[in-house]
């Protein structure tokens, strides 16, 4: 059986508090079974979670989350369609200006995986563990990539609670669903 509690300081049931109900309360193996079959990719159990949870939406009305079986919504809100827009852009954006492109994205091999998009083009990543840490982290690029290292869950609740280091939400917990999820 799949646990949801494991792992993070912040579990998927506090954001309740914050963000009312989850909408989807879905089953994360179906969810997340394909996307990381193809991708070769274990995802972070917090993370998962979350996204099965509340599904694909927008936060505070300035951050898009992107789910593996999100159809429909007019930002189609597909995690691997993410992926495949932010690869070819970083690609192309690091050919011309290595020195501010740091970090590989998804698919390289290491690379930091796209998994939520702001309505100004900023990017949240989860990276896979290094050589120094032995746990999924975050890495937010606004103009500059911002390492946090800590997980999913706990950098959403500290940017919703407006803690972060980094502006990246603004105003009141909220949460709209976009689209919906496959059946």
């Amino acid at each position: 059986m799949f646990d949801c509690r494991s792992g993070c300081l912040v579990h998927v049931s506090q954001f309740r508090e914050l963000l009312g109900r989850p909408f989807v309360n879905g089953d994360v193996e179906q969810d997340w079974a394909v996307v990381e079959a193809r991708s070769g990719v274990a995802f972070p159990d917090d993370y998962k979670c979350f996204v099965t949870a509340y599904g694909p939406g927008c936060l505070n009305d300035q951050l898009y989350l992107f789910h593996p079986r999100a159809v429909g919504g007019d930002e189609r809100l597909r995690l691997e369609s993410l992926w495949e827009q932010t690869s070819y852009a970083y690609s192309e954006l690091s050919r011309n200006a290595p020195e501010l492109y740091t970090y590989s994205v998804h698919p390289e091999p290491g690379g930091c995986i796209p998994v939520a998009r702001s309505v100004s083009g900023n990017h949240v990543f989860l990276a896979p563990p290094d050589a120094g840490y032995t746990d999924w982290f975050v890495i937010v690029e606004m103009g500059q990539w911002v390492l946090l290292r800590m997980s999913f869950t706990d950098f959403l609740w500290k940017a919703l609670r407006g803690e972060l280091e980094v502006p990246l939400l603004q105003g009141p917990p909220t949460f709209e669903p976009v689209g919906t999820v496959e059946p």
